[in-house]
């Protein structure tokens, strides 16, 4: 007869803390209606869904939706430059079969350092670009031949990083994908390059989507064949410059056809009103226009006019209420005659004010369907007087975004609640963002107390984006037990009672750090533990910290009471605790607990008495001796229902509530939390597609194994991104 083998520690826990298992059999399901028995309407349900649920969660139904689901899932190939030679190979290879083709001057985990390019000369980069504009080339000829082993006919989506460079544009975009792209996104375009706009509506007839928009705090040239004068493959002779000036003076956009376009995102443009009004013209589909620090410049239908006007504005010192003083140098002091015309020199480099008035009519009237809405000009600021026109001529406008500089009077927010409200409508997203170099200060406490203000007093808010804007801890800190709430000076900020009253929230982008940060672990408890019992509706959270610890008495588990949270990201300046054993052991499905935990520094006691005590209290829960933790029935998931949106309520936010708000009891009682959600099948975060992690500093790969092995169906990715006041566009 073989021995006994004695149960290990953890199994003996495991005994101890969970309950008496059953086995019980049930189903839920029924007859497919029919109408999901039709290919066509069963494809049109699913693209709707994310491409999180089409790869995790359609596939699995049946024979029927895997096939149908998969033609939904696009696929993506990623090519850096600075990849090692295999690397960029096997990305090539993926250009056939990839419906996104991203192309990138760095590795999109390398991105943002101040030294892109360490081990990688100039020559090798260009190597690099050479020989993927080459593969992309041939493929476009080998399309027109009908040859599909390297043709290119998926890619709806391009996404070109980096500044964007001539050559690129017109090797890839014109002369390859121009009549198959859907969604074209550009970094950034130089001011100059603007011209090129005409081009890219008139030679992409099924473009919905054209953005231009920074995704990265610093934005890194791209080293291309013919970027460089001494590059043996440059085409820069003085005939070639002379014709690209000249046509950056051509303004014709006189076509009649309308565009497809429905989004058209622009960063920094140099446009006169009379281009953009004329683009706007075309496209009566425009859902999404937003047009962040526009250059105004002249238009070239009447130039002797113009330039007289420009040089007038010049010489003049006195500052409006609209302007922003700031010194001006006229271009030239040669006194211009009205039949004049211009050179050159001046023509290129002429501006003059929108009509701000005309410009928003123009919107409203061709833009009818118009949803999203952002305007800011690079010169000067808008006034509350044209902030109030902009709300009362837009009226279908759901979601805003506005220039931190524009907002930063107190005033301007309770305008746009007034506003929304008089026209009968609901503010459901809001965007600030930052806008050069004329942004207020970021740590005066007038703007977090004019958020603070707004949120609190918005409760059909749900989107905030708002990386740039600092919000304070003390407004969190309910009980007063930070040592910033404890000071006595006027000026500090500090709770009084309230909360946020946008209880849906889904998205919020906010940096959230103390005045005075004194305990570090303190402070993200009391973050943590007020977004999850304030927002439990939130699906993407994206936070900035000075610091971040990943101890559990940090309490980032506390964001676990989040069910809905489908991307997270963190950004800090330095973190701590990552490598630590078994910290991050909660982020399972499971809801098994992890025992005491220590407020000094992490640790996870493996005890088998505190094992004991915890499983004990559970057995008077389920005896109904002991109340469950009110966060539990805050979280709403204290009813048995199936699916993380039927039957959930929120029951109405006290006081008493916030009872443990930034202790380590509040992280104690989430355990009981966990045990009670396991017994009812309802997992740790079980909508979580990714989880980023941004820091100053360099990231290996190999860290992340530890993390994808907790939860294999997450995507877990670093990303090197500078942290500083004005660290994000």
């Amino acid at each position: 007869m073989l021995p006994r083998r004695r149960k290990t520690k953890q199994q003996q826990q495991q005994l101890l803390l969970l309950p008496p298992t059953t086995t019980t059999i049930t189903t839920t399901s029924k007859r497919t209606p029919s109408a999901l028995c039709i290919l066509e309407i069963l494809e049109h349900i699913l693209s709707f869904l994310s491409q999180h649920a089409l790869r995790n969660v359609a596939p699995f139904v049946c024979s029927q939706w895997y096939h149908a689901s998969r033609r939904h899932i696009l696929s993506e190939a990623v090519w850096a430059s600075n990849f090692q030679a295999e690397k960029r190979l096997e990305a090539i290879s993926k250009f056939k079969d990839c419906q996104i083709l991203t192309l990138t001057p760095d590795a999109p985990q390398l991105r943002s350092l101040p030294y892109t390019w360490p081990n990688a000369s100039h020559a090798q980069r260009q190597i690099a670009w050479r020989e993927v504009l080459i593969h992309i080339q041939k493929a476009s000829t080998n399309k027109e031949k009908k040859n599909d082993e390297l043709g290119l006919d998926k890619v709806r989506i391009l996404d070109l990083r980096g500044s964007l460079d001539v050559r690129v544009f017109s090797r890839v975009v014109e002369q390859c994908l121009a009549q198959q792209l859907v969604v074209l996104q550009l970094e950034t375009f130089k001011p100059g390059d603007y011209f090129y706009l005409e081009r890219i509506l008139k030679g992409c007839p099924r473009l919905e989507v054209l953005k231009v928009e920074p995704q990265s705090d610093t934005i890194h040239g791209q080293a291309i064949p013919g970027s460089s004068p001494d590059d043996p493959g440059s085409e820069l002779d003085s005939v070639r410059e002379a014709a690209l000036r000249e046509r950056q003076l051509i303004e014709p956009l006189e076509w009649t056809d309308n565009l497809k376009l429905k989004t058209l995102i622009l960063f920094r443009p140099m446009i006169s009103q009379r281009v953009i009004q004329a683009i706007l013209s075309c496209c009566p589909e425009m859902r999404v226009l937003k047009l962040f620090s526009m250059i105004e410049r002249a238009s070239l239908l009447d130039p002797a006019t113009t330039i007289t006007a420009a040089a007038a504005a010049a010489t003049t010192t006195t500052a409006t209420n609209d302007t922003i003083p700031i010194a001006v140098t006229p271009i030239y002091l040669t006194p211009i005659i009205s039949h004049e015309t211009p050179n050159e020199y001046q023509r290129m480099r002429i501006t003059s004010p929108y009509d701000i008035d005309a410009f928003i009519t123009h919107i409203a009237t061709s833009c009818p369907r118009l949803h999203t809405f952002h305007l800011s000009l690079h010169t000067r600021k808008l006034s509350a007087e044209t902030m109030n026109m902009i709300l009362e001529r837009l009226p279908r406008v759901r979601h805003w975004s506005f220039a931190m500089r524009d907002i930063a009077p107190p005033t301007i927010l309770p305008i746009l609640q007034d506003r929304t409200a008089l026209n009968g409508g609901r503010l459901t997203s809001l965007e600030i963002r930052c806008a050069g170099f004329m942004d207020p200060d970021r740590s005066t406490s007038i703007i977090s107390k004019t958020l603070h203000e707004f949120l609190c007093t918005s409760p059909t808010l749900l989107h905030l984006v708002a990386p740039t804007v600092t919000y304070y801890t003390e407004y969190l800190d309910l009980k007063r037990i930070l040592v910033g709430s404890k000071d006595s000076h006027p000026d500090t900020p500090r709770a009084d009672g309230r909360f946020w009253a946008c209880r849906s929230l889904k998205t919020l982008h906010l940096e959230i750090r103390a005045r005075f940060e004194s305990d570090t672990l303190q402070h993200s408890r009391v973050i943590f533990g007020y977004l999850s019992k304030v927002t439990p509706k939130l699906e993407d959270l994206q936070l900035r910290r000075p610091y971040l610890s990943f101890w559990l008495a940090g309490g980032l588990c506390l964001l676990s009471r989040l069910h809905n949270l489908e991307r997270l990201k963190l950004c800090c300046r330095s973190y701590t605790g990552f490598y630590e054993s078994d910290v991050l052991e909660w982020i399972k499905r499971e809801g098994h607990p992890w025992g005491r935990v220590s407020p000094n520094r992490v640790a996870v006691s493996s005890s088998i008495a505190d094992a004991t005590r915890l499983g004990c209290r559970m057995a008077l829960i389920r005896a109904g001796l002991v109340a469950p933790p009110t966060s539990y029935h805050l979280s709403g998931y204290s009813s048995t229902s199936s699916s993380p949106d039927s039957g959930i309520t929120y029951p109405e936010l006290k006081l008493e509530d916030f009872a443990s708000l930034g202790e380590i009891k509040d992280i104690e009682d989430l355990q009981i939390e966990r045990m009670l959600l396991y017994q009812h099948q309802k997992p740790c975060w079980p909508r979580l597609e990714s989880f980023t992690i941004a820091h100053d500093g360099w990231f290996n790969n190999s860290e992340t194994s530890g993390i994808e092995r907790l939860r294999p169906d997450v995507q877990f990715r670093f990303e090197t991104q500078s942290f500083h006041q004005n660290g994000y566009h």
